[in-house]
C-alpha cells in the first residue's frame, strides 16, 4: 500500500481536535495502520512518561499520587502528543509516526509547540489589549482582559496542558473549533483579535447608539457585539448608506427589505460578499480579518433569508437608538 492511500485510510473528519491523540489511535488501529503490538508499545511508553511526571509532580519523590491527579497528568501527556500529531500534512503520516516513533520524543516535541503556541497567544493578546474598543458591555472586557489573563496566570504546560481554566464569557460571532488548552485559547484570541479590529473601525459613539438599538440594557447582556455592527455596515453598503458612521435608517431598512426579498439565497450571498469587499476597500482590512469576515456572511445570509420569511429583517439590520 503506499503513502497516499494509507493517508486516505483515515478520515480527518472523524478526529477530534480536542482528543487528537485518542481518536487518532482509533482510527489508525481500526485501518490497519497500527497492530496489536504498537497499541500495546504506545500504551506502555504513555505509562512510563507518567510515571516521569508523577515524579515531577511530586517534586522528586516517587510516592503515588491520588487517582484524579494521575488522570489529569496522563490528559495532559496525550494533549501534548497530540499536538504533535496534528503537526503533521495528515493522519496517515502521524500514524506513521506513532509506529516508528518513541512517545518520549513526540512529548517533547509537542511540549516545545505548547511553549511556542503560549508565547503567539500573549503577544497576540497585548495587541488586542491595546487596542481594546471601549464599550459598556461587561462582559467584554472581563473576558478579553481578565479571563485570559487568568488563563495565562493558572495554566500548567508541565501537569495540565489540557486545561482552559476559564469560562470565555464573552460570545464570539464565528464557531471557535472544539479544542482543548492553549490550543484553544490561541483559537479564541485570533477569532477576538479580528473581531476588535473591525471595531476599532468605527467610533465608539456610533456603536453604542447602534447596540441601543438592539437593547438599551445591552451592558449587561451576554452578547456578541461585532454580529450587529457588521451587519448594519454591510447593509449602509449594499443600500449606498454611511457605512462609516453605521447610519441605518427606518428608510434604508425599507429598501434593504425590498431589495433582499426579490434575491436567491445565493444572491442574497453574493450581494453580501459584494459590500464587504468594498468595506474591505474602505478600511483596509487585514489579510486575517478580511477571511474572517468571509467566514460571517453565510450566517448572515442564512438570517436575512429567516426574517425575511418572518417579515422581520429589522432584527438583523438594526437601526441606531439615541436615548
Amino acid at each position: 500500500m503506499s503513502k497516499l492511500d494509507k493517508a486516505r485510510l483515515i478520515d480527518s473528519e472523524c478526529l477530534s481536535g480536542e482528543f487528537y491523540f485518542q481518536s487518532l489511535i482509533e482510527q489508525a488501529y481500526e485501518n490497519m495502520l497500527l497492530s496489536d503490538g504498537d497499541i500495546e508499545r504506545l500504551q506502555y511508553e504513555c505509562l512510563n512518561l507518567l510515571a516521569v511526571k508523577s515524579e515531577q509532580y511530586n517534586a522528586g519523590d516517587s510516592s503515588s499520587v491520588r487517582v484524579e491527579v494521575a488522570q489529569s497528568l496522563m490528559a495532559s501527556i496525550l494533549f501534548t502528543l497530540g499536538l504533535t500529531l496534528k503537526a503533521y500534512q495528515n493522519p496517515g503520516d502521524a500514524a506513521e509516526a506513532l509506529r516508528n516513533g518513541s512517545v518520549q520524543a513526540l512529548y517533547e516535541r509537542g511540549r516545545k509547540r505548547i511553549d511556542t503556541l503560549l508565547s503567539a497567544a500573549k503577544v497576540i493578546h497585548k495587541r488586542l489589549t491595546d487596542r481594546l474598543v471601549e464599550t459598556p458591555n461587561v462582559f467584554y472586557r472581563s473576558t478579553l482582559v481578565n479571563a485570559v489573563n487568568g488563563f495565562f496566570k493558572l495554566y500548567n504546560a508541565d501537569f495540565a496542558a489540557q486545561e482552559i481554566h476559564i469560562t470565555a464569557d464573552y460570545p464570539l460571532y464565528n464557531p471557535v473549533p472544539k479544542l482543548a488548552g492553549i490550543e484553544f485559547i490561541s483559537a479564541y484570541l485570533k477569532a477576538a483579535y479580528n473581531e476588535n479590529q473591525f471595531l476599532a473601525c468605527f467610533a465608539r459613539g456610533d456603536i453604542h447608539h447602534l447596540l441601543c438599538g438592539y437593547a438599551e440594557n445591552y451592558a449587561g447582556l451576554l452578547m456578541n457585539i461585532y454580529e450587529p455592527v457588521l451587519i448594519s455596515a454591510l447593509g449602509c453598503v449594499i443600500a449606498n448608506a454611511d457605512s462609516r458612521h453605521l447610519d441605518l435608517t427606518k428608510g434604508v431598512l425599507i429598501h434593504l427589505n425590498d431589495m433582499f426579498f426579490c434575491m436567491t439565497d445565493g444572491e442574497i450571498l453574493a450581494a453580501l460578499q459584494s459590500a464587504a469587499d468594498e468595506l474591505n476597500r474602505l478600511f483596509s482590512f487585514s489579510p486575517e480579518l478580511a477571511a474572517y469576515i468571509k467566514q460571517s456572511l453565510p450566517l448572515i445570509a442564512k438570517n436575512v433569508r429567516l426574517t425575511l420569511k418572518l417579515g422581520s429583517l429589522g432584527r438583523v439590520f438594526i437601526t441606531p437608538v439615541y436615548p
